[in-house]
């Protein structure tokens, strides 16, 4: 298997593309761009857009998990998408949330080592900043919080009674 093809396929890569694989000593530099007959998602609504209106003129970088013993980036020019709803705005990409520096399965996989280990500590495995792995433990505490489910209740106990003059 090609390294492009199982890169694409780890990153579940629909309407992208890698075009370019950079290996130094020290890091992989993957570069991706859009296929041209892939519709590109809103960033606010996620709806699918017709029309791009440009291009993005600086270049972003995503860290992601270490490939063998180098750390990985993603390199991508954003488009500028025209959306029905919500106006022109930014593209939404596949591999990480919007304003974040790295990619979903490397915030994934810090948030599940930080539930044993010091967010320091964790830090230090990962190669990052601490307020960047504060950050995505809030992040992912904010999620569970927001995607919890709650039993139904179905007994409701009393633990005193009271019966006197006054009581309700």
């Amino acid at each position: 298997m090609l390294e492009t093809t199982f890169i694409r396929k780890l990153l579940r890569l629909k309407a992208h593309k890698v075009t370019q694989v950079q290996e130094t000593e020290a890091s992989v530099v993957i570069h991706i761009d859009r296929l041209k007959t892939r519709l590109l998602r809103c960033s606010v609504c996620r709806q699918r857009c017709r029309t791009v209106h440009q291009r993005r003129p600086q270049e972003r970088k995503w860290r992601d998990l270490s490939l063998r013993d180098r750390n990985a980036f993603l390199c991508y020019q954003p488009y500028r998408v025209d959306c029905p709803r919500c106006g022109v705005r930014v593209e939404l990409v596949p591999w990480a949330e919007p304003w974040a520096r790295v990619t979903r399965g490397l915030a994934r996989s810090v948030a599940i080592l930080a539930r044993d280990l010091s967010g320091l500590k964790t830090a230090r495995h990962y190669q990052l900043n601490w307020k960047t792995v504060a950050h995505i433990i809030r992040q992912a505490v904010a999620y569970g919080l927001r995607h919890r489910k709650r039993r139904p209740l179905h007994v409701i106990g009393i633990d005193e009674v009271s019966r006197r003059k006054g009581h309700h």
